[in-house]
C-alpha cells in the first residue's frame, strides 16, 4: 500500500508550489470527518511534503476513513476550514468518473467493475481520436477515473460551464444501462480518491469486496 500511494503524484502535479486538502469521510457515516491542509512551501523539500500527505492519508484510512484530496491547487491565502470553489487558484485537472449504473450503495462486483472499465476505455479512445493526450487511469475502488491535464485554466464561471458541458456531452454519447459518466464532478473544489487507500462503501460481502484504489 505504501508504494501504491506514491503514484498519487502521477495525478497531482507538483511542478509549481501547491496547497492541498486531504479529507477523510468514515465509511460508517459521513458525519465523522478528518481533514488537514498541506502546502509545499511549509516543508523543507518536496519529498517531505509528499511523505506528510501520504502518511496522514494512510493513517486515517487505517482508521476507517475513505481518503480524498483536492483535485486542483488551493490559493495560498485561503484560510477556509475546508476548500470551496472560491478557494481554488486555477484548474489543472479534469476528472472523468465512470461508475456502474443503478444502485451504488454497496461495493461493486467484478462484473460491474468491468462494465465501468469498458466504458472508460471507450471514452479515452474517443478523446484520443479528437487529439487529446493519454489520461492517468485509476481503478477507484468501485469504478474508473480518467485524469486529463488542463492548461492551467482560470477558475471562473466560463471554465466551469465548459467542463460541465464536456461531461454532459460525453455522458450523452457513452452512458448505457450498465455504466455511466458522473456529470457533476466539474466543480473547482472537487475532491478525488487517493490511490493506495482502501475505499469502503456500504457493507462488504462475498463478491462485493472493499478494494484499494490503484493507478493503472
Amino acid at each position: 500500500m505504501s508504494l501504491e500511494i506514491k503514484k498519487l503524484w502521477n495525478i497531482i502535479s507538483l511542478e509549481k508550489k501547491r496547497r492541498v486538502e486531504v479529507r477523510g469521510f468514515h465509511y460508517e457515516g459521513r458525519d465523522k470527518l478528518r481533514r488537514k491542509f498541506f502546502s509545499t512551501d511549509e516543508y523543507d523539500s518536496l519529498d517531505d511534503f509528499k511523505r506528510a500527505v501520504e502518511d496522514f492519508s494512510l493513517v486515517i484510512n487505517e482508521e476507517g476513513f475513505n481518503a480524498y484530496i483536492t483535485l486542483n491547487p488551493i490559493r495560498s491565502d485561503s484560510d477556509s476550514q475546508y476548500a470551496s470553489d472560491s478557494d481554488i487558484e486555477l484548474r489543472d485537472l479534469l476528472l472523468i468518473d465512470v461508475d456502474r449504473a443503478g444502485d451504488t450503495k454497496q461495493p461493486a462486483s467484478e462484473g460491474e467493475l468491468l462494465k465501468s472499465e469498458l466504458l472508460a476505455s471507450e471514452v479515452s479512445r474517443f478523446l484520443h481520436n479528437k487529439g487529446w493526450g493519454e489520461p492517468v487511469r485509476v481503478m477507484s475502488g468501485n469504478g474508473y477515473h480518467l485524469y486529463y491535464r488542463l492548461d492551467c485554466l482560470p477558475n471562473d464561471n466560463d471554465t466551469s460551464r465548459l467542463l460541465k458541458k464536456l461531461l454532459n456531452i460525453l455522458a450523452h454519447l457513452f452512458d448505457n444501462d450498465e455504466a455511466k459518466i458522473d456529470r457533476v464532478v466539474y466543480n473547482a473544489s472537487r475532491i478525488t480518491k487517493i490511490p493506495g487507500t482502501i475505499m469502503r462503501k456500504g457493507i462488504e460481502s462475498d463478491g462485493r469486496p472493499f478494494r484499494m484504489s490503484r493507478v493503472l
